[in-house]
């Protein structure tokens, strides 16, 4: 696993990202180790886990997947695990339906996707709402 988490870090450094932060101590996010362990039951493949940056819009992330791409040539699979609209600051155990903003967006972002809207307001999704 260290080979694969400098790999990763190197294609990041060269793809201009200038702050990449190793955590060795952090396990596994319940996004990324309830899929993994469903897929891969004996943990018995190399993990190394990417946080999605908040603060930071689509555009980043998509130049985040730009950067990571030669990982599949190399024999890598790389996954993106989570929902949409993944959010437990506004999340509402009690809810028996799906919050009107999150049905919005998953929508918005279904049709885009499913119409080849790779553009600019995918890419900065933020700004379409």
């Amino acid at each position: 696993m260290p080979e694969l988490a400098r790999r990763v870090k190197e294609l990041l450094v060269n793809a201009g990202f200038q702050t990449v932060v190793e955590d060795k101590k952090r396990g596994l996010d319940h996004g990324a180790w309830v899929p993994l362990l469903l897929a891969y039951p004996d943990a018995d493949i190399p993990v190394v886990q990417l946080s999605i940056q908040s603060c930071k819009d689509g555009a980043y992330h998509y130049k985040l997947g730009q950067a990571l791409a030669p990982l599949k040539d190399e024999g890598f699979l790389v996954l993106g695990s989570g929902s949409a609209t993944h959010n437990l600051r506004q999340f509402d155990f009690s809810a028996t339906g799906i919050v009107p903003w999150a049905k919005e967006f998953d929508d918005w972002l279904y049709e885009s996707l499913n119409n080849n809207r790779f553009g600019y307001y995918l890419l900065n999704y933020l700004m379409a709402f």
